[in-house]
């Protein structure tokens, strides 16, 4: 039973691993005219009487303002804030390129130049009218109307501001079209990312749920209704690019554009978010606020950022327990100031916590060895009468002091610690280029020459045969003697801050295990 046990546990491990690393579909894609959100604009258009013939000079305006697509001069605008250098450009004022100096090496956001972040009102051609510090503002001046355009990006890389503002300067009232903002398609990351990336983009909303503390993070999938929600935007491992949609702009529509990635097209989600038409009276001005977020997914700036940004980061099914890993491994690195050795101590304290259980498994597999000539004569005298063998068995297991669980209790507590420490390593901002020593560069990423999963297979071989061992004939068995390789084999690819864990695990069990083999 407890071999069969562990054999389902090892086989669940692949599973959850497989799942969250190569299984997990993506997004249905929606319908390119497809509308998200189907609830009714909010009305803020007032209601004024025109003529027939000011109406028609209203609807050119209107023509005039959504001018058709023509050759346009595009200038570009660089501006440095905190890590990122963004480009943007004249052409829409949108955000052409968005380059953070990520610790691993420098990632561009922005993966189309065809496609600028923030673009709104493609057609038209800003004029620059201030660049400085972390500040641009451009204008477009039609007949009648003044649109700016005013970016200030925060130095600290957390919430950064557009204001869009459009001035009346006629004596007419003029009707403004609806107008869309957008976003994607898809979003870059790290050289070493790139290739899996197109596979793990998502678009997102954050909403606010009754009766839950934190908002809900989901997926856009097609024919969603939302009610205000706290933020869209696109994401993928470690990088998410939003914006804030609290009280305005929650009509949006995805869809999927292709982009040149490699030899292949790609399709990215592309987010559209549209604010409705609005009456601008004589002379009126009409602004909005547009907060916005493009940068890592680092869990504490996000935090402080608010609106649910940091229930963004995917920390899988165990995700309460991959927090508390996260933040211990934390609390370890400013103590050593190496997440490898914050790895190893926490590998370290877990084992310490697991002992008791440990000492007690070992000398269940011990008692469960020396009775198995017991259980082997009563499988064969009641092998056609299942009912009479396990009350045997039970009373066989009561008699000699024996419980078959207490063999597997560690190996169940420590599935859901591998678990979470998994996606915490996999998915976390904080281990993303964290060094350890020598050739070990970066702990979220798997180890290059594979000296760690050798070694940690070579222990865990070890480990086996000190381990006593039932003497069964159960199938199973024989599938464990391959554990040491099925182990190593899945493990090359993982990242090396998980398989540190997994190795000091197996050393300080070989150890507790030799330890107690001296004591019997």
């Amino acid at each position: 039973m407890q071999k069969n046990l562990i054999l389902a546990l090892v086989l669940s491990a692949f599973v959850y691993i497989f799942w969250y690393s190569y299984i997990m579909p993506p997004p249905k894609k929606a319908a390119r005219s497809g509308e998200i959100y189907s609830e009714k604009a909010p009305q803020n258009i007032k209601e004024e009487k025109h003529s027939k013939k000011e109406t028609e000079r209203l609807k050119i305006k209107e023509e005039q303002f959504q001018s058709p697509k023509m050759a346009i001069q595009e200038k570009e605008i660089k501006v440095s804030a905190g890590k990122f250098q963004f480009v943007l450009t004249s052409k829409g004022g949108g955000i052409k390129s968005a380059l953070y100096a990520g610790p691993v090496s420098p990632a561009e956001l922005v993966l189309e130049t065809n496609y600028p972040f923030l673009n709104a009102f493609g057609n038209q051609n800003f004029a620059i009218k201030k660049t400085g510090g972390n500040e641009v503002v451009m204008e477009k001046e039609k007949t009648g109307i003044i649109l700016r355009k005013h970016y200030i990006f925060s130095p600290e890389n957390t919430l950064n501001t557009l204001v869009i503002t459009v001035k009346n300067t006629g004596n007419n009232a003029i009707e403004l079209a609806p107008w869309k903002i957008s976003m994607g398609p898809g979003l870059g990351t790290v050289q070493n990312e790139q290739k899996e990336n197109p596979k793990i983009w998502k678009a997102k909303y954050a909403q606010e749920v009754e009766g839950r503390k934190h908002p809900a993070v989901n997926v856009i999938k097609d024919n969603v209704k939302l009610a205000n929600p706290n933020w869209v935007g696109i994401d993928n491992r470690y990088f998410i690019s939003a914006i804030i949609t609290k009280n305005y702009l929650r009509n949006f529509d995805l869809h999927y554009e292709k982009l040149p990635t490699g030899e292949n097209k790609k399709e990215g989600p592309y987010i559209s978010l549209e604010n409705p038409p609005s009456l601008l009276n004589p002379q009126e001005t009409r602004k909005w606020e547009i907060k916005f977020y493009m940068g890592p997914k680092d869990c504490e700036k996000l935090e402080k950022i608010g609106y649910g940004l940091d229930r963004s980061i995917d920390l899988g099914f165990f995700a309460p327990l991959a927090k508390l890993a996260n933040d211990a491994l934390g609390g370890l690195y400013k103590a050593t100031g190496n997440y490898g050795f914050a790895i190893i101590i926490l590998s370290v304290a877990v084992q310490f916590l697991m002992f008791p259980l440990s000492m007690k498994s070992y000398k269940s597999m011990n008692a469960m060895k020396k009775i198995q000539p017991k259980m082997q004569y009563l499988q064969k005298k009641y092998k056609n009468d299942p009912k009479k063998l396990n009350a045997e068995m039970m009373e066989l297991y009561k008699r000699e002091g024996v419980n078959p669980l207490s063999g597997c209790l560690p190996m169940l507590l420590q599935i859901p610690i591998f678990f979470a420490l998994f996606t915490a390593l996999r998915n976390s901002w904080d281990l993303h280029g964290a060094s350890f020593i020598f050739w070990i560069k970066d702990l979220s990423y798997k180890d290059p020459y594979y000296v760690l999963p050798i070694i940690m297979g070579a222990i865990m071989f070890l480990q086996q045969h000190i381990t006593p061992q039932s003497g069964s004939t159960d199938p199973s068995q024989k599938f464990m003697k391959w554990m040491p390789v099925i182990f190593t084999v899945m493990f090359l690819n993982f990242p090396s801050g998980l398989v540190l864990y997994w190795l000091i695990n197996s050393i300080f069990s070989s150890i507790q295990q030799l330890y107690l083999v001296k004591k019997q």
